[in-house]
């Protein structure tokens, strides 16, 4: 069996330059460089020509700029004389006076006193607001009475109305009369006494804020039996309490009792016409209240 002969490989070459071999003779030159070396050193070449060029254009641009012999520089500006007036017989000399640009006199103005030499119709001062704030059972509430003012805070209750109230206290304001109508949301969470002193807190709270304090009675809630029996409760405890602290009480109870007509048929807010009730008992109560 005839042995296999092994190939013979040719000896390597190596780059004059990055040392790299091969077997290749295609990667090299005729100058025993590699394809690369050669590469870099038309890049160099290259380089150095253009760097050659831009020394001599740079050198060209400044002898452009230098002076250019026989040029006369500029002269400097010279202060302008007046005229020499020529002398006249006898000595004299006519002088002209420069006239100088007109300065505009200054003017000291004086403070004007303005007053009225008529006296004031009335020496009273303005009449402070009433304001009115409760839940939204004063959502379409309207007085025509001058100077009042209508906040409706849906869902509130005594707490959230004494919020309210401190909020305006920072501003400085006060009232002269401030009807406060709150407590359903209150007595639907079933706290009767917890509702009693949040009440009497909000009342005395708007006792520092206003002449008077007048808090605005429950209307019939005809939801269910028990919200009717707590509300029921709610008022007549107003109705006791109010006078025996110094705050002034509307029913609103009665005149609403056995007209549903007034109610709309959630069985808690008042219909437009309800709503019309409530401002015509707010109204007179504060014409009643007024001297």
């Amino acid at each position: 069996m005839a042995s296999l002969s092994s190939p013979t490989l040719s000896s390597p070459l190596s780059c004059s330059v990055c040392q790299m071999f091969s077997y290749s003779s295609s990667s090299f030159s005729e100058n025993g460089k590699c394809i690369k070396c050669n590469l870099f050193v038309a890049l160099e070449e290259r380089v150095s020509d253009l760097e050659a060029r831009y020394r001599t254009t740079e050198k060209s641009v400044i002898v452009s700029k230098s002076p250019v012999a026989g040029a006369v520089p500029p002269k400097a500006a010279v202060a302008s004389r007046p005229p020499v007036l020529p002398e006249q017989p006898g000595g004299w000399v006519t002088v002209r006076r420069r006239h100088s640009p007109k300065q505009k006199p200054t003017v000291h103005h004086q403070p004007l006193h303005v007053s009225n030499r008529f006296s004031p119709l009335s020496d009273t001062p303005a009449e402070r607001p009433t304001l009115v704030i409760g839940s939204s059972i004063l959502r379409n509430v309207k007085l025509a009475t001058p100077g009042t003012i209508v906040k409706c805070i849906p869902g509130a209750r005594a707490g959230d109305i004494e919020s309210n109230l401190k909020l305006l206290a920072k501003d400085k304001r006060r009232y002269n009369k401030i009807i406060i109508h709150v407590g359903g949301n209150d007595t639907r969470l079933r706290q009767s006494e917890v509702t009693k002193v949040n009440v009497s807190s909000v009342c005395e709270y708007a006792k520092t804020m206003s002449d008077s304090v007048i808090f605005s009675g429950p209307l019939p809630n005809v939801t269910s039996d028990d919200m009717y029996s707590r509300m029921s409760s709610f008022h007549r405890w107003l109705s006791r309490w109010c006078p025996d602290n110094n705050v002034g009480f509307i029913n609103n109870w009665t005149p609403f009792w056995g007209k549903p007509g007034l109610i709309r048929r959630d069985g808690i807010h008042p219909t437009l016409d309800g709503a019309a009730l409530i401002s015509r008992n707010m109204a007179k109560f504060i014409s009643r209240s007024n001297p």
